[in-house]
């Protein structure tokens, strides 16, 4: 009796360890080389019906996993699509008609992650994009203490006659600033603190787009498109300010 249990234990062994290398290799191989402009055509144009993708314009990398291609449809839509490696293959995520600002939260709980995407339409005639952190003023009474919280805006912008679209991941400074943020105002909850689009303290993300003479513009051909998904991605809409909303630096006298 004690060799048939050997054996039977020994086989199950092998079979864990069988199992623990393919799932291994199902789901931690590395990335094959990214598809080519034939091959991403041809999928965009099977998995979004009616997106008529015609030139990749370019393949960005944000790592080994996540792949971001801006391409111009027939119907000439400067268009946007995002890749994940995933199961062993190359899978687009999300494909939008659209070039409008982004955001792609590529670890949802971890802000060096995020990344602002865009593909604005040539037609559009926007020379820069501004985009902006926010936190509005606030004002709190926690356990008989007392907060204020002054405003905070920060601004990157972005040249269009250098960068028509692109991919720019989150300033150092944002990302230190959202997370010392996190632990000063919620400092007894988990998670991030942007869990949603809006926080409970008034922090959000937004832009505007200007001209060649510096004037606010808005993106109409680069606005309201169409998507499609296969995955879920976490991939935000980034509000267009108003001048109102933005506050401008002090001028001395």
């Amino acid at each position: 009796m004690k060799k048939p249990k050997l054996t039977i234990f020994i086989g199950l062994i092998i079979a864990t360890l069988l199992s623990i290398v393919c799932a291994y290799w199902f789901f931690f191989s590395k990335p094959t080389t990214f598809l080519t402009d034939e091959q991403l055509l041809e999928e965009l144009n099977s998995t979004f019906k009616g997106v008529d993708a015609k030139t990749i314009q370019d393949k960005i990398f944000i790592d080994d996993h996540h792949v971001v291609v801006p391409f111009v449809s027939t119907e000439n839509e400067y268009s946007l699509s995002y890749w994940e490696w995933k199961m062993r293959k190359w899978q687009v995520a999300t494909i939008e008609n659209s070039g409008e600002l982004r955001l792609w939260k590529i670890d949802q709980s971890d802000p060096s992650s995020y990344q602002f995407v865009w593909n604005i339409h040539p037609e559009d005639q926007l020379s820069t994009i501004s985009i902006y952190l926010i936190r509005e003023r606030g004002f709190i009474i926690s356990d008989e203490e007392e907060r204020y919280f002054p405003k905070v805006q920060m601004v990157k912008t972005i040249d269009l006659a250098e960068q028509p679209y692109g991919v720019m991941q989150l300033p150092e400074d944002w990302v230190a600033f959202m997370e010392e943020s996190n632990k000063i105002e919620s400092p007894n909850t988990s998670g991030f603190l942007f869990n949603n689009f809006q926080t409970r303290y008034s922090m959000y993300f937004g832009w505007i787009g200007a001209d060649q003479s510096g004037n606010v513009a808005f993106p109409e051909h680069s606005f309201n498109g169409q998507s499609y998904s296969t995955s879920n991605i976490d991939l935000e809409y980034v509000m267009i300010l108003n001048e109102q909303e933005i506050e401008q630096p002090s001028k001395n006298k």
